[in-house]
């Protein structure tokens, strides 16, 4: 053991039944919990804390949805009541917007709305799975298992996006700096060095003459040259936010070489979850479709819209699904034996598996091809900017001698 502390958020039970959150350091959970059952309480949940940065604290302005399904499952299963869990938990938080949308939840379940009613009452705060989720459960009496298994999806959501992203972060650093090394080479070095051999001998290659043109150009309006810069960057920040924005829907992103296979199968596997989810937690499968259906790309969404009318008609699931091009043999398989055993959430989960561990295998395939390809690209340019820029040098050696 390295002696490392780590900073532990406990929620505990005092034997008078008062509640207790408390923060305090220890190795690992297991001790964090030991120090409070030491002194007679019961523990509930025990999570790290990790620190943020500054940027992340500003950024961070909507509550932690998984944090506060976790929670709210771990203090109704001890046994407290639905208004005393919503008021600890907004106690506890500590950003002002979304400690006040749980003081409005707690008020609107005093005066008589399900949790359900509560949740959706706040706009877009709350996912709508969550608010499907609970109001299925409250129908069952199933609330806090309910709770779980969405707190469960939205952890596997995000380990499957952090090794998408965490695999995209290298290729694109490594575009960014090669990119950036590029325009320093044509907007500053190429200018200056056409300047300096605009009198030398005109028997050059086509491609050294095209960049030494270049060069003066942008040594004659060098203003235009940082105009054209400045939108450049503005339009790629204002497609990437746009892009975010509607969920990555980029028309053509899964018809793009190697990118948009793993895109495709990305969002396969995200509906494949979420409807199991839904349906573990009593919702009917047309309707877990249609709302798990804006985690796919345009046109699969619209397949699964005439898939789903196949299904209302009658028609089985796997085979409506494969005619979409959703559901790949083995996916078709598995539903088929679904039909057959009732067991739609389980088959659905264990082909979100599948789809999971079939993408994390095309990504490190792709990475390891991508990588050395993009590095290989980047300084054959970067090494042709600089042999053209180097032949006129040549040429005038070569007249002097």
């Amino acid at each position: 053991m390295d002696g490392t502390l780590f900073l532990f958020e406990v929620v505990a039970v005092a034997p008078n039944g008062a509640l207790l959150t408390e923060r305090l350091r220890a190795s690992d959970a297991e001790k964090a919990s030991a120090q409070l059952r030491l002194r007679g309480l019961r523990v509930l949940s025990c999570r790290e804390v990790r620190s943020s940065s500054g940027f992340q604290v500003l950024r961070r302005r909507r509550l932690d949805i998984a944090l506060f399904t976790d929670e709210l499952a771990a203090l109704l299963d001890a046994g407290l009541g639905m208004v005393d869990t919503l008021r600890t938990l907004s106690q506890k938080e500590r950003d002002s917007s979304g400690r006040q949308a749980l003081e409005a939840v707690t008020r609107d379940v005093i005066e008589g709305q399900p949790l359900s009613a509560a949740l959706a009452n706040r706009g877009d705060l709350f996912p709508t799975l969550l608010v499907a989720s609970v109001s299925a459960s409250e129908q069952t009496g199933d609330l806090v298992s309910a709770l779980r298994r969405f707190s469960t999806h939205l952890e596997s959501m995000r380990m499957l996006r952090g090794k998408l992203v965490g695999a995209a972060i290298y290729p694109a650093l490594l575009l960014a700096v090669g990119s950036l090394v590029v325009i320093f080479l044509l907007g500053v070095v190429v200018p200056r060095f056409a300047v300096l051999l605009e009198g030398a001998s005109k028997k050059l290659p086509l491609a050294s003459q095209m960049l030494l043109g270049w060069g003066k150009t942008v040594a004659a309006y060098p203003a235009l040259f940082l105009g054209g810069f400045a939108a450049f960057v503005a339009l790629i920040g204002f497609g990437f936010l746009r892009a975010a924005r509607s969920g990555w829907q980029i028309p053509g992103l899964q018809r793009a070489w190697l990118i948009g296979p793993l895109v495709r199968q990305f969002r396969h596997a995200q509906f494949y979850r979420t409807s199991s989810m839904l349906v573990q937690g009593g919702i009917p499968v047309l309707r877990a479709f249609d709302m798990s259906r804006r985690l796919l790309a345009e046109e699969d969404q619209l397949a699964l819209d005439g898939a789903r009318r196949q299904i209302a008609e009658g028609r089985p699931i796997g085979p409506a699904l494969a005619q979409a091009q959703i559901a790949d043999t083995m996916a078709l398989r598995m539903l088929e034996v679904a039909q057959r055993t009732g067991r739609l959430a389980d088959v659905l989960a264990r082909i979100a598996s599948f789809q999971e561990a079939a993408l994390s295998r095309a990504i490190d395939l792709t990475a390891r091809l991508v990588e050395p390809a993009l590095m290989i690209f980047i300084g054959l340019v970067i090494g042709g900017i600089v042999v053209l820029m180097y032949m006129p040098i040549f040429d005038l050696a070569t007249s002097l001698q």
